[in-house]
């Protein structure tokens, strides 16, 4: 080989490292050549070396994208086909999904319950606490709550009542319990004197519902007479020490007031209802039915 065709050869080639048989054979005997091999080495690696200059990257992106083939109006056409095929095919089949498949029967919510209006719940632990201060004997009433409290507290939890009956209901609870333990008559008479005062303001509300406010003014009457009255006439029989003699005292004072305000509220009130919350003095007077 030539010195001329085995330079053309390496002038052209992409690696002089890997010369064809012919060339490397030439390359064995020929100093010039060889020096040339190394020259186009070396300006090779030079090259590689150097940074890429920034013009050079734009304009490479720039021929790159004159020479980017562009769809035909043809290309164009079908695939916006396809597209608005693909959008048709997915309409159908929820219209298919919508028509063919049966809607899943929506479950009637149940109305939620009405609070009771009149909940006997709350008459029977009146009732019950009122058989506890009126049982002497400390046996008596333990036996009374042993029996009784589990009854009404599944009554009170199972019962739709009111917010404020329900917290009424738990306050009676609390009450029987103590009044199992207990047997001092001023301090069950005091007790029952806020059970009254309760129930009056709970009246005041109700004043224009008959069928409610009779309900109420009952439990009313048996408070302030049996839970009272009673438990007061009782401790004022006993030898009260200074202490306890205030104590009654106030809660006379109190009563009476109690019973100032539950006249006028009767003033508010018809038939049945006027009657349980009229104060006893007052029904005594008017004779109008039993007590």
């Amino acid at each position: 080989m030539q010195c001329s065709a085995a330079r053309d050869w390496l002038l052209m080639a992409d690696d002089v490292g890997q010369p064809t048989p012919d060339v490397a054979s030439h390359l064995t005997g020929c100093m010039a050549c060889q020096k040339l091999v190394s020259d186009l080495t070396g300006i090779e690696i030079a090259v590689r070396r150097s940074p890429t200059p920034p013009s050079a990257i734009s304009a490479r992106d720039a021929f790159l994208v004159r020479i980017a083939p562009m769809p035909s109006r043809k290309d164009r056409i079908r695939t916006t086909l396809a597209v608005c095929g693909v959008i048709a095919a997915t309409l159908a089949l929820a219209v298919c999904l919508v028509v063919l498949v049966p809607p899943r029967p929506q479950t009637e919510q149940p109305e939620p319950a009405l609070a009771q209006n009149n909940p006997a719940v709350v008459e029977d632990l009146i009732d019950w606490n009122l058989r506890l201060t009126e049982a002497d004997a400390p046996a008596d009433r333990q036996q009374l709550v042993r029996d009784q409290l589990p009854v009404f507290q599944a009554s009170v939890r199972t019962t739709n009542l009111s917010k404020e009956d329900r917290e009424f209901a738990e306050r009676l609870l609390t009450e029987g319990r103590r009044l199992g333990e207990t047997t001092d008559p001023l301090d069950e008479a005091e007790m029952f004197h806020g059970l009254a005062d309760t129930l009056l303001v709970r009246l005041d509300t109700l004043a224009s519902d008959p069928d409610r406010s009779e309900f109420y003014a009952r439990l009313y009457s048996k408070v302030a007479d049996r839970g009272v009255d009673e438990n007061l006439d009782r401790a004022e029989k006993t030898s009260l020490k200074a202490e306890k003699l205030i104590r009654v005292q106030n809660l006379t004072k109190a009563r009476n007031k109690r019973e100032a305000k539950a006249a006028a509220l009767a003033e508010r009130m018809t038939g049945k209802a006027r009657e349980h919350v009229k104060p006893k003095k007052a029904k005594a007077k008017g004779a109008v039915g039993p007590r």
